[in-house]
């Protein structure tokens, strides 16, 4: 067997690029193994923000099972592509999926491979079925492109669901989890780490709000939750880049009088800072109004943190209400409103870390290879 994976990969920005790299660091000594990854995934007109690399990435040059081999606007890096899967021989070969958008090189990748090898293995690991943005006729498309594989790996019960909605056969999809990655720097004592944050005081309660923020993400519910908090000392830390609409959000915090109960670090969290952000936190707050999976719930299991979050089924499945979190109405700030005066005043974290500790053990990266065997026998 010679597998072959085609997705965003580290200097790459965002949670399916480091998913890539965590995936190709448990896989390589299992597999013979090559990434084929993109230069850049979108045209910069596109992309929200200034850059799409995470310049604080050193590339191993020296590494000849990575490719940067995909520009998204270049046909001829299509080819490339292509040749280069042909050219090694892969038997089995596996597409990340998340977004529309990459359909069309997906799909010519899959035609010029199959043209040259009617016998390999062809598989979709689904970050998403359907994207953040949906379009017109988006589902006929997806529909459409998702015949084109041999199985599926998804990460939630929501994905599953709505996959099975759209092939018809539960019998070719897999599910799993993400695992809990033991990449990122330790937790640190929370006075170190609010001190780094430049904290001159603790608050009662620090939650935060990490990763980009998109509308789908929920964070004008947090200030509408908040602006009814006053009386608490309850202060929301935001670590991340805004995808757009900023002054939307500037706005909400201007009209609810909360410039004193947030602190916004609009920037990209770099790897080595994401220990610092996570150790100050009392909990994660995720008020998602739609999701498939989040990265987020593993990473904030990783440092034994409380996790806030709407009752999408994707929490739910990750989330035991009142133990390892709360679970909140999604969509309803009043619902948030009530699960933080909950924490607030009753919660035990010392008895929640505890909690925490035993039942983040699922979350082992055996899972995941496991479940990435069965995918390749379908």
């Amino acid at each position: 067997m010679k597998l072959a994976i085609i997705s965003p990969y580290p200097p790459l920005k965002g949670g399916i690029s480091k998913e890539s790299e965590f995936l190709y660091n448990i896989l390589k000594d299992i597999y013979p193994l090559n990434i084929y990854c993109f230069k850049k995934l979108y045209p910069n007109i596109l992309y929200p923000s200034s850059l799409q690399i995470d310049n604080s990435v050193k590339v191993n040059n020296d590494n000849k099972n990575i490719h940067y081999s995909i520009n998204i606007i270049n046909l001829i890096s299509w080819f490339k592509t292509s040749n280069l899967i042909i050219n090694d021989r892969c038997t089995h070969l596996i597409f990340r999926f998340w977004n529309p958008f990459f359909i069309p090189l997906y799909s010519f990748i899959i035609y010029q491979v199959r043209k040259n090898n009617s016998k390999i293995r062809i598989f979709c690991i689904c970050d998403n079925i359907f994207p953040h943005e949906r379009f017109i006729f988006d589902k006929n498309i997806i529909k459409y492109f998702l015949k084109k594989f041999n199985g599926y790996l998804v990460m939630s019960s929501d994905s599953e669901e709505k996959l099975n909605k759209l092939i018809g056969n539960e019998s070719k999809i897999i599910k799993s989890i993400l695992p809990i990655k033991n990449t990122f720097n330790e937790k640190i004592p929370q006075n170190i780490a609010l001190k780094k944050l430049n904290f001159k005081k603790k608050p009662k309660l620090l939650l935060l709000f990490f990763g980009f923020v998109r509308a789908y993400k929920g964070l004008d519910l947090i200030f509408n939750a908040l602006a009814n908090l006053k009386n608490m000392d309850i202060k929301l830390l935001i670590a991340g880049e805004c995808y757009k609409d900023k002054n939307k959000y500037k706005k909400l915090i201007d009209k609810n009088n909360l410039s004193n109960s947030i602190i916004w670090h609009n920037k990209y969290i770099l790897d080595s800072e994401i220990n610092i952000y996570f150790s100050a936190s009392d909990a994660i707050i995720l008020p998602y109004k739609k999701m498939s999976q989040s990265g987020i719930v593993p990473l904030a299991y990783n440092y034994n943190k409380l996790i806030i979050a709407s009752d999408l089924m994707s929490f739910k499945e990750h989330i035991v209400n009142n133990e390892t979190g709360y679970l909140f109405k999604k969509n309803n700030p009043i619902s948030l409103k009530n699960t933080l005066e909950d924490v607030y005043y009753n919660h035990n974290f010392k008895l929640s870390s505890d909690l925490i500790e035993d039942h983040k053990k699922k979350y082992t990266n055996q899972n995941l290879i496991n479940d990435i065997s069965s995918l390749l026998k379908l």
